[in-house]
């Protein structure tokens, strides 16, 4: 037992190897000075280097821990005496001799327990080798807080919730990393507390705000989406509204035409002229008119699709037939090539609307006494069904939207009348039917539309 310090000699080489755990019961820091003795640590250091170290010896120094417990070789003082272990070990070093203490006895530390002897070959070799913990000081500590709760707080508001708690999750990841490397390469411990308290009180008080602000734009959009809806509902009403109420006038002219044509046969051609035309117009009118009640219809409502049994080269020819004048009136020449085709199952009107589409685009941007070539073929349990012109063909950007809602290439003649309406209906009929719209086209050299229809 080492006497109290008042009763030795000041210089004799002695220190004193008292323990002072924090309030955790956890071992980090020694003082260097107590009840006006040396600690071992001192004394050591003042012996070997044979003056006093250049440090406040009032500041108790912070103990830089080599590892865990059994970092340090020990060696049992009988094989010592007996020569019986390599005392290679122990030559040109500090050697810390004291009894096996029992295990109840050892000491709390940032590496688990420790025996007392070994914590004190830490706290020397500590101090011998100048690798005490330097603590940041308060200024700095406020500061890395307060940059701590501005990072936390621009990832909360900034990012979805799902993606900031994983960012948050990274940002602490980090700052442990950054705090132990610092530890390890500059000997420097800036505390993990503060940092980590900041991220999860602001992600507290935050998380709250962020939730009634995403509420708030969630009930933003559902009022909105409701406005939307009831307008689209009031637009589909009014065009519905307006497209009948157009019907009965349509009607009207065409009757009076189909009575001033078969009561006066003998009208003059210019007469007979100018009612074929407004026959003509009035015929598009209608087609018109009945497209927009379609797509209305198709907007407020799904189409089912009627299952009856269909012979596809049958409304290939009745639509021929519908369109024959379109054909007379601009000298263009119609090719029907078409296979014998076993009958499917399908909506008959559907799939004559999609074939007269495709038949009358074919003749519209067509120049005169040219030439339309529609085929139909079964291949692979699909029934196909091909239209072909020899009109100035679409630019390659501009297939992707041919088939969209009143899309009208920019290169078409503006001369030539079109709703924009064909294709769309035409590739919403072809899929309704669980088929596929095809466009092929180079300019200057016609464009072919196909659609294929699977044969069950």
């Amino acid at each position: 037992m080492v006497p109290p310090p008042p009763r030795l000699a000041p210089d004799a080489h002695f220190g004193f190897n008292n323990l002072f755990p924090d309030n955790d019961n956890v071992l980090r820091q020694s003082p260097l000075i107590y009840s006006s003795g040396k600690s071992l640590a001192l004394k050591a250091y003042e012996f070997l280097k044979g003056f006093a170290p250049p440090v406040d010896l009032t500041q108790p120094i912070h103990i830089f821990f080599r590892g865990p417990a059994g970092t340090f070789p020990s060696l049992d003082a009988w094989d010592v005496f007996e020569n019986t272990t390599d005392l290679a070990l122990i030559r040109d070093q500090v050697v810390l001799i004291g009894r096996e203490g029992s295990p109840s006895h050892d000491v709390e530390t940032p590496f688990g327990k420790m025996s007392r002897l070994e914590v004190q070959g830490n706290i020397v070799r500590t101090f011998l080798e100048s690798k005490q913990i330097q603590i940041l000081s308060s200024p700095i500590q406020l500061l890395a807080s307060f940059l701590t709760v501005v990072g936390a707080i621009g990832i909360i508001l900034y990012f979805p919730l799902s993606v900031a708690w994983l960012l948050l999750m990274l940002f602490a990841s980090s700052l442990v990393m950054l705090s132990y490397m610092s530890l390890i390469w500059f000997k420097a411990w800036w505390g993990l507390a503060n940092p980590l308290f900041c991220i999860l009180g602001t992600h507290l008080l935050l998380i709250g705000f962020k939730i009634g602000r995403q509420e708030e734009k969630q009930w933003r959009i559902q009022e909105e989406s409701r406005y939307l809806k009831e307008m689209d509902e009031f637009k589909n009403n009014f065009v519905s509204l307006f497209s009948h109420d157009l019907k009965t006038p349509i009607a009207k002219i065409k009757a009076i035409l189909d009575r001033l044509q078969s009561e006066n046969p003998s009208l003059d051609p210019s007469v007979k002229q100018g009612l074929s035309g407004v026959e003509r117009a009035n015929n598009e009118l209608a087609r018109l008119i009945s497209d927009i009640l379609r797509i209305t219809k198709m907007e407020t409502m799904p189409i089912e699709p009627a299952k009856e049994v269909v012979d596809i080269n049958r409304l290939v020819e009745s639509a021929i037939q519908r369109l024959s004048f379109l054909f007379e009136e601009k000298e263009i020449k119609l090719v029907a090539n078409l296979e014998p085709l076993f009958a499917m199952e399908g909506d008959p009107q559907l799939l004559l609307e999609v074939i007269t589409n495709l038949l009358e685009n074919a003749v519209k941007y067509s120049p005169s006494k040219s030439q339309v070539v529609i085929q139909t073929q079964e291949t692979d349990h699909q029934v196909r069904v091909s239209v072909r012109d020899e009109g100035p063909g679409i630019p390659e950007e501009e297939l992707p939207r041919v088939t969209s809602k009143f899309y009208r290439g920019k290169s078409v003649d503006k001369s030539t009348r079109g709703s924009g309406l064909g294709l769309y209906l035409a590739k919403y009929f072809v899929e309704l039917h669980r088929g596929t719209l095809h466009l092929t086209s180079e300019p200057g050299r016609g464009t072919e539309v196909s659609f294929t229809l699977p044969i069950r």
